[in-house]
């Protein structure tokens, strides 16, 4: 399980670089809900139910359709700049995988079985069986809806003007059309 949550971890990102990679905003979009939708799944197996429904709800479902939405309403066209990164581009993946090489070097010598309460005091306190009598979805819903409400309705509201602006960007009136 812990290696399909570093795979997960890679995945995004890998994406989240992709994002602002590519010249064309469509291909970012789709990188982006991409990186969403790697994101909840990674919730759904850290067993954070609720949080990986909410980000492919509210995140994919609204904000990455909208962006898309404006992309490809706006017809942006990209052309491609006469730039030679040649030098920042060898010196960006020099970066990379000298990072890359001292993570894995780091977990070379990592024995992953090893238990580290025997060498300390530390006590540890599942809380899981302690408060097991909430699920995910109550202890958000609790905590959330009633502490943050007045921030849920401010987040709905900013998310109704985007799109009432996205509609206005894309419609045009022709000035002969006369309102009764």
């Amino acid at each position: 399980m812990e290696f399909l949550n570093f795979l997960l971890l890679g995945a995004i990102g890998f994406g989240s670089f992709m994002v602002i990679c590519f010249r064309n905003p469509l291909y970012s979009v789709l990188s982006l809900i991409l990186v969403f939708l790697l994101s909840a799944i990674l919730l759904f197996s850290l067993e954070a139910e609720f949080l990986g429904l909410s980000f492919v709800l509210i995140y994919v479902g609204a904000i990455a359709i909208l962006f898309l939405f404006i992309v490809v309403m706006l017809d942006i066209k990209v052309g491609i700049a006469p730039i030679d990164l040649g030098i920042f581009n060898t010196f960006l993946f020099l970066i990379f995988f000298t990072v890359l090489l001292e993570i894995l070097i780091s977990f070379a010598g990592l024995d992953l079985n090893y238990n580290l309460t025997s060498r300390t005091d530390y006590t540890w306190l599942n809380w899981f069986f302690e408060i097991n009598h909430f699920s995910n979805a109550q202890m958000f819903g609790q905590i959330l809806y009633t502490y943050y409400f007045f921030f849920f309705l401010i987040g709905g509201f900013i998310l109704f003007i985007a799109l009432i602006g996205s509609l206005m960007l894309v419609v045009t009136l022709n000035k002969s059309y006369k309102i009764n």
